[in-house]
């Protein structure tokens, strides 16, 4: 009796997630649309320069180094005495990689459960890593957006601080604190593409880790909303929402759709690249 009523919750529970989670999502699209509309698009014209080109070549091959980092971070939780070889590792991360743009931005860890359990590895185990992943990627996210903060503030301490528990992490040769030590250099890199983007289309005075602060509060709003693929509307909504009263609305756009592109091309990048290595016998 109690398992039928259990049963019955799940899907109730499963239908409440995606309801809201569509909600969210047609929110964000209608608020990306109604700053799109009282926008002056002439005036995206003037942030067209050779260093916004520079910082869209820049800017992905940061996204593709921070899959990589998440990938090895994956690989840690999963494989931590590398029973399996790495490179398989990275061709079944890689293929999560692209799944995630598909809708209900849960294939990526589908993908990952049928490819790992095809290459030998528990569901069990799967299942838990990504559970665990998910966690660190909001500790992570969140640890470098506060340093990204406190670098306004106290650059040197900021950069020791965070330099100390990666290095620690690592040292500790824990597959926990190796994953937690490789996430935080991914959103670091996430933090480098924002300012690099930022550098480039924001104003001369604006703080550029401030930006990157926000720009991973609005990631991870995009990863913790379901439905959105890759994160898609909801990201970009959270930033225009968030950065909106300090910045520029032409130049905040144009940040904001450039991190967009740059942040698929990396994507894109790293999985294709990564899935025309061999498997390792």
């Amino acid at each position: 009796m109690a398992d039928a009523t259990a049963a019955r919750r799940r899907p109730s529970f499963e239908r409440i997630g995606r309801w809201v989670g569509g909600a969210a999502l047609a929110t964000s699209i209608a608020f990306i649309g109604e700053r799109l509309w009282r926008l002056e698009w002439s005036t995206l014209q003037s942030h067209a320069s050779w260093g916004l080109a520079g910082a869209m070549i820049g800017a992905p091959l940061l996204f593709a180094a921070a899959d990589r980092a998440l990938a090895r971070a994956w690989t840690a939780l999963v494989a931590p005495e590398r029973v399996h070889p790495p490179r398989d590792m990275a061709r079944i991360y890689a293929r999560g990689v692209l799944m995630k743009y598909l809708p209900g931005s849960v294939f990526q860890y589908v993908s990952r459960q049928i490819e790992g359990a095809k290459s030998g590895i528990e569901h069990k185990l799967l299942a838990k890593s990504a559970l665990i992943e998910v966690g660190l990627h909001v500790v992570s996210s969140m640890s470098v957006a506060a340093v990204c903060l406190l670098f306004g503030r106290q650059p040197l301490g900021a950069l020791a601080a965070a330099g100390v528990v990666v290095a620690a992490s690592l040292a500790a040769r824990r597959a926990l604190l190796t994953a937690l030590a490789l996430q935080i250099v991914a959103f670091g890199a996430f933090a480098l593409a924002a300012m690099l983007i930022g550098a480039t289309v924001l104003p001369a005075g604006a703080s550029l880790t401030h930006f990157a602060a926000l720009f991973l509060l609005a990631w991870l709003a995009g990863f913790v909303v379901p439905v959105a693929p890759g994160g898609i509307g909801v990201r970009e909504a959270a930033l225009l929402a968030l950065a909106g009263p300090g910045l520029p609305a032409a130049g905040l756009m144009a940040a904001t759709l450039a991190l967009r592109a740059s942040s698929i091309a990396g994507d894109l990048g790293y999985g294709l690249a990564t899935l025309r290595r061999r498997a390792q016998p």
